[in-house]
């Protein structure tokens, strides 16, 4: 069979058959696939030889999973020959070949550590079908022009293109305002990008530099927070940005046709660290990935369940938002002598509630001198390894106060003592994912 049919049978297979009647037949499917991937697992893994219940498993790391790279695959690759090919990949910009059939990536490293993943050619096309299936706007028999813009482009990406369907890539790496011309050429049905790229390119448009209208827009890589995706349906005039939740570790969760983000439990299987009601760290096991397994693999992002029931129906987990990375929570000495952690959450809405009162963006927006207002609310927050606060944004000193006095503010409401709070000009590194929460050396707070 070829691999477009391939694809096609994924497509149907997970957009329209595998469909569960509640949330106990969805749970029970769950451990038939987990069973049957943990017998392949035992025999094909010297890391995991012989282990079959998935409470034996250690949960795991990407620091466990690259010191032993070389017992845990099951392809018989090795960490340094994997890095050396696909280190070679990303200086030469070339990411078509393949390492025996195998396809070799970098993950960008946002956790300050380089992961490597290995993807058969099995799962590639699975991926595929899966990937279509979740965030075509239509039928996949339409056509459709795909822009996508990311630090490397991947075999896997590629899957995604047929004669209906054509995948144009974008590296970051260039200017993004000599894009315009190429984009207005493709006229994308859909735009995939990072929230710092979109944010580009929304400007670019608002400003009349870019005429472009997709149908959907795909957030991926970083966190999409609320504000940036409240102005990308405005200037697009969208309902819906839809988000891919995918890393190394794979594709854990995608938006419905509501705006909901849910957890992809129909290939994986999620367990739930939680640290308070409704935030939790996910430990991830991906029952369809064999070359390279994710079994009980901890993230370090922080989840935040939905309290509300989404219209769509289905039973997999929705989730309210992605908050971050659990490294990133800040930390402050409290009154009672006791450390306080601080959700990012909080952080953001230091920011927010600093804005002017009753403008219909809730960012802060600058006045120009002809009394038009333009948007720039781009920020970063970085807690120093001292504790002390550094708030990257483009702010007049009468907006700087009213940060400073949301700080003020919230750390009366919690009882922690107000660290030194400093501004800098904001600057988005196009080699960086964009963190608007961020910790200066990632110190892990959460056990």
């Amino acid at each position: 069979m070829s691999e477009q049919l391939c694809i096609l049978g994924y497509y149907v297979y997970y957009k329209y058959w595998l469909k569960f009647s509640d949330r106990t037949e969805l749970e029970r499917w769950q451990q038939t696939k987990l069973k049957r991937h943990f017998r392949f697992i035992a025999k094909n893994s010297v890391l995991y030889k012989g282990i079959r219940d998935i409470k034996a498993y250690p949960k795991i790391d990407k620091e466990f999973m690259m010191r032993n790279f070389d017992k845990l695959n099951t392809v018989n690759i090795n960490r340094t020959e994997a890095e050396q090919f696909a280190v070679k990949a990303e200086k030469e910009r070339n990411f078509v070949p393949k390492l025996r059939g195998i396809t070799i990536g970098l993950s960008s490293g946002t956790s300050g550590k380089r992961g490597i993943f290995l993807v058969s050619e099995a799962e590639r096309i699975r991926w595929a079908g899966y990937i279509l299936a979740r965030l075509l706007p239509g039928s996949i028999l339409n056509f459709y022009s795909i822009a996508f813009f990311m630090r490397a482009d991947s075999n896997l990406y590629q899957s995604l293109g047929s004669n209906r369907i054509q995948f144009h890539f974008f590296d970051i790496y260039q200017d993004i305002k000599e894009y315009g011309k190429r984009l207005e050429h493709i006229k994308p049905q859909i735009l995939v990008g990072q929230p710092s790229v979109l944010l580009m390119l929304a400007k670019e448009k608002e400003q009349g530099h870019l005429n472009i209208a997709p149908q959907r827009i795909i957030s991926i890589a970083e966190v999409l927070e609320k504000d940036d995706e409240k102005w990308l349906k405005k200037i697009f005039g969208l309902k819906v940005i839809h988000q891919v939740y995918q890393c190394t570790e794979g594709c854990l969760a995608t938006t419905c046709k509501y705006g909901t983000l849910h957890l992809n439990e129909d290939i994986v299987h999620i367990e739930r660290e939680y640290l308070d009601e409704y935030r939790f760290v996910p430990v991830v096991t991906d029952f369809e990935r064999k070359a390279q397994p994710i079994i009980r693999y901890r993230l370090n992002d922080i989840l935040v369940e939905s309290r509300r029931k989404c219209r769509c129906g289905s039973h997999c987990l929705a989730l309210d938002k992605i908050e971050g990375r659990e490294d990133d929570v800040f930390s402050f000495p409290g009154k009672d002598g006791i450390e306080k952690i601080v959700f990012p959450d909080f952080i953001r809405r230091c920011m927010l509630f600093a804005d002017h009162e009753g403008e219909e963006d809730s960012r802060i927006v600058i006045k120009e001198p002809k009394g038009n207002t333009r948007r720039d609310g781009d920020y970063r927050v970085v807690q120093e390894v001292d504790g002390r606060i550094t708030v990257y944004s483009n702010l007049t000193e009468n907006e700087k106060q009213r940060v400073r006095k949301e700080f003020r503010k919230l750390s009366e409401e919690q009882g922690w003592i107000l660290p030194e709070i400093n501004f800098q000009p904001y600057v988005q590194e196009k080699e960086k994912k964009m963190k608007r929460v961020e910790r200066e050396n990632g110190l892990k707070i959460i056990k």
